[in-house]
């Protein structure tokens, strides 16, 4: 979440995370009300995270004390780390054409170019980036299962 942004060389602006909304995705799509909800699609692991809680507490010790707390705080973590993450990540995205274009090094994959350019601008290549994405790649496997789990309840 802070490793990004603080390895990358160079940052966009406070102004640019805050208030710049980009509608130029190529693909065709230009109405941002319909972009935005887009959007909203990569919060539905948030909500597996409290569901998962919600649906193991009859499980635990305690689940009249317990259940509520893990559900808060699944609630609360999630607020606070995602946004942490899409505030580090957005602070690392300098050229928005660059990293939705199919001949990045990545080929067109945004968050993995990302990832990728963060380091080769620090260190010369972009190994470590390859790295934190397979860190995200593991969360996103794990959060899957916490899926699964809850719906085999």
């Amino acid at each position: 979440m802070i490793l990004i942004p603080v390895v990358a060389k160079e940052r966009a602006s406070a102004k640019f995370v805050f208030t710049s909304f980009n509608t130029d995705n190529g693909d065709g799509i230009s109405s941002p009300v319909y972009i935005f909800f887009l959007g909203l699609l990569t919060s539905q692991y948030t909500l597996t995270g409290y569901d998962a809680s919600a649906h193991m507490t009859e499980e635990t010790k305690s689940a009249a004390k317990n259940g509520p707390k893990g559900i808060i705080s699944a609630i609360g973590i999630s607020v606070i780390v995602g946004w942490g993450y899409l505030l580090g990540i957005t602070f690392a995205v300098t050229d928005i054409p660059y990293l939705l274009s199919d001949d990045n090094d990545a080929g067109g994959y945004a968050i993995a170019e990302i990832y990728y350019l963060a380091f080769k601008s620090r260190y010369g290549n972009g190994f470590g980036g390859i790295v934190c994405l397979g860190v995200a790649g593991i969360a996103i496997f794990f959060c899957g299962m916490g899926s699964m789990t809850s719906n085999s309840r």
